[in-house]
């Protein structure tokens, strides 16, 4: 067996279970000693996440459905925390020889592990910063004291998750979860005619962009990494995006607790087998409003 695929299975898994109204088995595991990252979505045979990101997973905390938070990506120079021992996490030295300057790369919250309770359909998890790894707090891995709380619940017919953050700066929440995807695929969202495009804000163009009804019909033969925002209309209280595949459609529905202040991401590079959709608790997630901020995400597949 090789090492990527032993280390996978080594580690702690929960798995919740219930039934759709149609009979398919529902299934959702989490790796709560890998920062609570969503394993595996499934539907019957139909799997949301995309599996072959394991080795991310196995590498760097990566891949499969990694949590974002308290920080989105890369801090600046001057807020990476130092001083620690970087050999506590062997995903550094890596990172080092790459380049990266910064250690964990959106948040401490996908390299540690959670303190959880859990039944057959629920999960309830928590990091505080106060919480020890190999005898350490977290607060000097992070640079900060904050907590975070997740609840996640699998439903007849999807997956519930909710998650929390109070934080001594300011900060976010985020879902990095990274779906099966195809270049025939198609990412639908309504939302406003400007875009991110890294620190720029631009405007979307006609072949990705229906003005009028305000919809964003981004094709998954393109690559792309862009922040959108999103907004509520008179058909859902919620942000619905939808991603069309050729034998499955994916729904990823949320909302936040600070409607002005939310966004989404969309991260597909080129040839790449996945895509995530990442809902965020900020509009620019490199400098964050809220110390306190909260998203509720629903996510649903079904057979096309």
């Amino acid at each position: 067996m090789d090492e990527r695929k032993r280390s996978y299975l080594m580690t702690t898994l929960i798995t919740l279970k219930n039934t759709s109204d149609k009979g398919e088995e529902l299934t959702a595991i989490f790796a709560p000693d890998k920062g609570m990252n969503l394993v595996s979505f499934k539907r019957g045979s139909l799997e949301a996440i995309d599996q072959s990101t394991k080795d991310l997973f196995d590498d760097r905390c990566a891949g499969l459905g990694a949590l974002i938070g308290p920080h989105f990506h890369h801090r600046k120079d001057e807020d990476i925390t130092k001083g620690f021992d970087t050999s506590l996490f062997p995903h550094i030295k890596k990172m080092e020889e790459k380049g990266v300057k910064e250690p964990f790369s959106h948040g401490i919250a996908r390299y540690v592990p959670w303190k959880y309770d859990y039944s057959t359909t629920q999960i309830e998890a928590k990091l505080d910063a106060k919480d020890l790894y190999k005898g350490v707090p977290i607060k000097e891995f992070e640079g900060q004291e904050f907590e975070m709380i997740m609840h996640a619940t699998l439903v007849h017919d999807g997956l519930l998750i909710q998650l929390t953050i109070h934080s001594e700066k300011p900060s976010l929440v985020g879902f990095h979860y990274y779906y099966n995807s195809e270049p025939e695929s198609m990412v639908q969202g309504f939302v406003k005619e400007k875009y991110r495009d890294g620190d720029e804000w631009k405007d979307l163009s006609s072949d990705v962009y229906d003005s009028k009804k305000q919809k964003l019909l981004f094709p998954m033969s393109r690559s792309s990494d862009f922040g959108f925002l999103p907004f509520l209309n008179d058909t859902h209280p919620y942000h619905l995006i939808s991603m069309k595949n050729p034998s499955t459609i994916l729904h990823v529905e949320y909302t936040s607790s600070n409607e002005e202040e939310t966004s989404w991401q969309l991260y597909h590079p080129e040839n790449a087998s996945f895509t995530c959709v990442e809902p965020l608790s900020a509009i620019n997630p490199r400098e964050p409003t809220f110390t306190t901020s909260n998203l509720q995400l629903k996510l649903s597949i079904f057979p096309k």
